[in-house]
């Protein structure tokens, strides 16, 4: 069972800076949400029988890290949370840290906006590098078999995980022209059925965000 956490709002978002690399924090409402999300995986894993240890993956970003610190002590993990750079978000190179407007001037479009090899702004990675560095360092950390991960992560890097899951590789992803939402603070189940199947047992998951809202009303 591999569940993938996307981290909560961070000050990038609320600061109209870039995100990528920027290195955020969690707003008030983002801890918020991480808290909601916290206790469901508690409620979730009341009661579950694991066939192994429950590991915590996180994107070495404080945004992520973050949300994993609240997710650990709402679930009661007595491990100790890993820590990885491969499950950062894409790399925006010398665009990290800018505000919107200005990575604006130094971006660079693609002529179609969908070439793999592109770079959209100076030092950043393309979309196929992007690719391969998350999902090699995910299959080589994470046994796929019997695994009882939660990786606490960016909307990109989950979106990977979710195609190789599925068999796809980034030239399929594009040939098809595919893609998920990843909404902050959601919850995405992988698991393997009965039958051997790479299954998406919930995706997207948001549900659980009703009680922030009510709590800010």
């Amino acid at each position: 069972m591999i569940i993938l956490v996307r981290h909560g709002e961070a000050t990038h978002h609320t600061m109209h800076l870039t995100g990528g690399w920027t290195d955020s924090t969690l707003t008030e409402l983002g801890r918020q949400q991480m808290r909601t999300a916290g206790i469901k995986l508690s409620k979730y894993f009341k009661g579950r029988l694991l066939t192994s240890p429950l590991r915590i993956l996180t994107s070495d970003l404080k945004r992520a890290k973050e949300s994993a610190d609240i997710i650990a002590e709402l679930t009661r993990f007595g491990g100790q949370i890993e820590t990885f750079s491969f499950l950062r978000e894409k790399c925006n190179g010398q665009a990290a840290n800018l505000t919107e407007e200005e990575a604006k001037k130094i971006y660079q479009p693609s002529e179609t906006f969908r070439e793999l090899d592109h770079r959209n702004y100076p030092d950043g990675e393309t979309r196929r590098e992007f690719f391969e560095r998350t999902v090699k360092g995910f299959w080589q950390t994470v046994n796929m078999d019997n695994a009882n991960v939660i990786a606490v992560t960016h909307k990109g890097v989950i979106q990977n995980i979710i195609f190789r899951w599925l068999g796809m590789n980034i030239d399929e992803v594009y040939k098809y022209n595919f893609s998920v939402e990843i909404l902050p603070a959601s919850v995405t189940i992988l698991d393997i059925n009965k039958w051997k199947e790479h299954t998406i047992v919930t995706l997207n998951d948001t549900s659980h965000l009703k009680y922030v809202k009510f709590q800010q009303n």
